[in-house]
């Protein structure tokens, strides 16, 4: 049986939603990173591993800073000195698009650290662990000048070069399962998006164009676990073979608020994979969101709400919806005062939202808005925009609706 620690979506140098550490000189939501993967190597360690597995993404962008490289870089010394292969895929925000550049983790694959397998392309790689050997699919983060020549993609489409994309990556993942050793146990290591897997906050830090794989093309017969990467939520899709995203090992905002973080110790034998998720202590993040509208004492009410709440260590946000009276006596102040005297980490933000009162749109009388044609909306809304449009612009654009409604008619 081999054991292995199947780690994602590091993320190091994420720096949002902190403050410099005065003992350190470092970023505290770095500190925070560099505290997980500390945290699962220890689970690692303790659980026995046979090898580490980091399915992509090991920092935040493609051009880490020299003290994001020396943490990582520490990490690495330490799994080494325990005499553990270690297995790195790049993702999305290891790698450059540009052709010819080097991605981030290449650098330990250039001073050819032993031990340490850096897999940037399409390939399928055989180590050797304490317990055995272990292949290993490697399935990376994939740009369109890493599959396809400048020739091929001249005159195609975005749709063409996609379906172009996703062909040759199933082709290979067919193709090289069924040139699998049988008596050896399989993984497929995978950074992307597979069909049916809830997606979270990385939308919003994706780095390239997401190409989303059919999970029947993933679990190919002769593969015994598929270990991936790139969604932070954990989350486990089928389970002959397994498909599991452990999720990224920090909370990157308040998006991942409830969404547990850690690592998976994975137990593989040919034709068998047991896994088990292992919680870590990530960083709390707080929303506390309320309506105050109608208390007669808005501030006592805010207070109360935050004497409920657990913000010992959190990063917290306050987020107010008030009368315009209300927020006059309302001070931004004394309410992240009071945050902090509960103990919170960090106050990210602290709204305070004012009702509004009902206003005309574009100037028209409400009445008049009933039955107006869409054409005619357009021209209205066209018509109150500032500063104002020129109106040859609008013209074109009325011109362009035309078109587009005569379309539509049958």
């Amino acid at each position: 049986m081999i054991k292995i620690l199947h780690l994602a979506d590091l993320h190091i140098g994420v720096e949002n939603y902190g403050k410099i550490d005065p003992a350190t000189g470092l970023h505290s939501r770095l500190i925070d990173y560099l505290d997980r993967l500390d945290e699962a190597i220890s689970i690692g360690l303790d659980a026995g591993v046979d090898l580490v597995l980091i399915a992509g993404d090991i920092y935040k962008n493609r051009s880490p800073n020299p003290t994001h490289q020396r943490e990582f870089a520490r990490r690495l010394n330490r799994l080494r000195s325990a005499g553990l292969p270690v297995f790195i895929l790049t993702g999305n925000h290891d790698i450059s698009p540009s052709l010819g550049r080097a991605h981030s983790v290449e650098i330990f694959d250039a001073l050819g650290v032993e031990g340490v397998t850096v897999a940037d392309r399409l390939r399928l790689h055989t180590l050797q662990t304490r317990s055995g050997p272990l292949q290993i699919i490697a399935l990376p983060w994939v740009t369109r000048h890493s599959l396809m020549s400048r020739e091929e993609m001249r005159g195609a489409s975005f749709a063409e070069i996609e379906y172009e994309l996703r062909r040759r990556l199933e082709r290979f993942v067919v193709d090289t399962a069924a040139r699998l050793d049988p008596a050896i146990p399989a993984v497929l290591a995978f950074h992307g998006s597979v069909d049916g897997a809830q997606m979270g906050a990385e939308r919003a830090i994706t780095l390239g164009q997401d190409l989303v794989m059919a999970r029947s093309v993933l679990a190919q017969p002769g593969v015994d676990y598929v270990a991936m990467g790139h969604i932070h939520k954990h989350q486990a899709l089928g389970s002959v073979p397994p498909l599991v995203y452990p999720g990224s090992i920090e909370r990157v905002d308040f998006g991942e608020r409830d969404e547990p973080k850690g690592c998976v110790i994975v137990e593989l034998e040919r034709g068998a994979a047991r896994w088990q998720f292992h919680q870590m202590a990530a960083r709390p993040f707080v929303s506390i969101e309320k309506d105050v509208r109608a208390s007669s004492d808005p501030l006592e009410l805010i207070t109360t709400l935050i004497s409920r709440q657990d913000l010992r260590q959190a990063v917290v946000r306050v987020e107010i919806q008030a009368t315009r009276e209300q927020a006059a006596t309302l001070r931004e102040e004394e309410i992240r005062a009071r945050l902090e005297e509960a103990g919170a980490f960090v106050v990210a933000a602290v709204t305070i939202s004012v009702e509004r009162t009902s206003r005309r749109r574009y100037g028209v009388e409400p009445e008049l808005m009933e039955g107006i044609t869409p054409r005619r909306a357009l021209e209205i809304y066209l018509g109150s925009k500032q500063p104002p449009l020129d109106p040859r612009r609008i013209a074109e654009l009325l011109a362009a609706a035309d078109e587009l409604i005569a379309e539509e008619k049958p």
